[in-house]
């Protein structure tokens, strides 16, 4: 049995199937690409993904794309320790809140992270960008770049990711005041590491909203998740530079 995760480091979706792989004790290959290099656009890694995005987990051979869906996929394959409910309500409600981050809270923050690479993008060369962009097969992250590269997004655009970022922390916030320590009560799940994935970024976004005073809950989870040892040994797997 060989595993491999391509990835781009312990952050947003390539956080999410690393700490799961972590959380489940599996030996894996750690093939972590460099962004600002393009890597994830060269021939080698387009031929395991042709759209050029990560993650992407290797399982002898047999390629798994999508960060959600490689989680899920490693729940099937290698059962234990649990990281989904057995109970088939909460295992419903797991996936409500991984189809809100993948839905509703990745790509308001990705506006603003995608915002605070405009300094880096907007010094590439002009006609490298052209043809970096020409390479890019998935039509979002062309039009994403392509904004970065220009002038970054617009203030209305930042403002109205802001306000959804309002929302999310609004629900976590609920989530964990009327529950236990975890998203779902008592059990720790897939549910807690897509949304570690997003949540850890929401204090130093928007620091008025989202601190120990304005959300006590969910700076007590944040610290509960920085405990765990998975999340602990997080760092050993970014990028080396």
């Amino acid at each position: 049995m060989t595993l491999a995760l391509y990835h781009f480091g312990p952050v947003a979706n390539s956080l999410t199937p690393l700490l799961c792989l972590l959380e489940k004790g599996l030996q894996f290959e750690n093939r972590v690409l460099d962004s600002r290099k393009w890597e994830h656009h060269d021939p080698a890694f387009r031929a395991i993904n042709p759209e050029g995005m990560v993650p992407v987990l290797l399982h002898d051979g047999r390629v798994v794309r999508e960060s959600t869906a490689i989680n899920e996929y490693l729940e099937d394959v290698f059962p234990e320790p649990p990281l989904r409910p057995a109970d088939p309500w909460l295992r419903a409600e797991m996936r409500v809140l991984t189809k809100y981050v993948d839905e509703y809270f990745c790509p308001a923050l990705t506006v603003i992270g995608a915002h605070g690479a405009t300094p880096f993008a907007s010094k590439i060369d002009k006609a490298e960008m052209a043809a970096r962009l020409a390479m890019m097969p998935n039509e979002e992250v062309r039009r994403k770049w392509a904004t970065v590269s220009e002038s970054g997004y617009s203030d209305q655009e930042l403002a109205d990711a802001r306000r959804r970022l309002g929302n999310c922390i609004a629900r976590l916030e609920d989530m964990l005041t009327d529950g236990g320590p975890w998203l779902l009560g008592d059990e720790y799940s897939l549910a807690d590491i897509k949304w570690y994935s997003m949540a850890p970024a929401l204090p130093r976004v928007l620091p008025e909203r989202c601190n120990p005073q304005a959300t006590p809950a969910i700076a007590g989870w944040l610290d509960r998740m920085a405990a765990r040892p998975a999340v602990q040994a997080l760092p050993a797997y970014a990028p080396q530079r």
